[in-house]
């Protein structure tokens, strides 16, 4: 049987550094129709870690979580570390998981990391998160957090889609929860998408994530008996804003139900786009779904359908 999951606490945290694109272009030697590519894709600024660690900023979005939920550390029975950039894990022996563990007092907790799908890690881990709870009925809160910081500026862009800023999330995902009840999950995966890190195929590509997309989101909303008219509102990632009207124009859902607040002022933050949203979305209809939407380099994507 499928637990009744939520999500009822969500917070992040951004560096205070604020840069912008336009400067970041003339530091790192980018040409003029790499800024008007920019921001022809919604970017303007972005958030700098400047000298923060991975672990600095999940601790300091883990310690908003619990301020704001109220909840003790003894009372969280497991954490699921997200991350995509390999800068945003400790070296072994240690553990980033663990290292957190042992700040905040989480000493019943189990730990592990997931990064595979990398910027789909954190919807994707929904459905690990979703099988632990199925299989162990005691279990009743997991704590998800994410970080990821750029440690190469002239690394940031995200060819023609948008630019990687710092930043961590966590939330607590809860079984019984009141809000933000999970309805589905889904997730794909192409693997073709690897060859776009070594040869310019954009426009393959690009085609390929549309159609992926589409797919993924009219199967979600089916699989939870809806029709995309009943969606309030989509948290996307932060790339590439025109590609996602046409999107919501190949599904016929109106482009205002599109959440676009954060493209321009945060930036694409890796593993963390989605709950930052989340966050920040406010006005959401109880008893109306909405829909997460994120995709990571490779070829993978993921949603995930709530309800309010």
């Amino acid at each position: 049987m499928t637990p009744d999951l939520g999500i009822p606490h969500v917070a992040f945290h951004l560096p205070q550094r604020i840069d912008d694109v336009r400067c970041w272009a003339k530091r790192t030697g980018q040409n003029s129709s790499t800024v008007l590519n920019l921001e022809r894709a919604g970017m303007r600024y972005y958030r700098n870690a400047d000298g923060q660690t991975a672990i600095g900023l999940a601790a300091s979005a883990i310690q908003r979580l619990l301020l704001a939920s109220a909840v003790a550390p003894g009372e969280v029975d497991c954490i699921v570390y997200v991350h995509t950039l390999q800068g945003s894990i400790a070296p072994p022996p240690q553990s980033l998981p663990g290292l957190l563990c042992d700040r905040f007092g989480f000493i019943d907790a189990e730990a592990f990391s997931f990064a595979q799908q990398h910027c789909a890690s954190a919807l994707g881990a929904l459905r690990v998160i979703r099988a632990m709870f199925i299989a162990r009925p005691h279990m009743k809160r997991v704590l998800l957090v994410g970080a990821d910081i750029m440690p190469l500026e002239s690394e940031r862009l995200m060819q023609t889609e948008g630019i990687l800023g710092d930043g961590a999330f966590a939330a607590f995902i809860e079984r019984g929860a009141a809000v933000n009840r999970l309805l589905a999950i889904a997730t794909y995966a192409s693997g073709q998408g690897w060859r776009a890190v070594l040869t310019n195929e954009e426009p393959r590509l690009a085609a390929q994530h549309f159609f992926a997309a589409r797919s993924l989101i009219r199967r979600t909303v089916q699989q939870a008996h809806f029709t995309l008219d009943d969606i309030q509102r989509i948290l996307p990632h932060h790339l590439d804003l025109p590609a996602w009207y046409r999107l919501l124009d190949a599904l016929k859902i109106p482009q205002e139900r599109l959440f676009t607040e954060n493209f321009a002022r945060i930036g694409h933050v890796t593993v963390s786009d989605a709950f930052i949203n989340l966050a920040q979305c406010h006005g959401l209809v109880r008893g109306r779904p909405f829909l997460l939407f994120a995709r990571g380099v490779g070829g993978f994507s993921a949603v995930a359908l709530l309800l309010r």
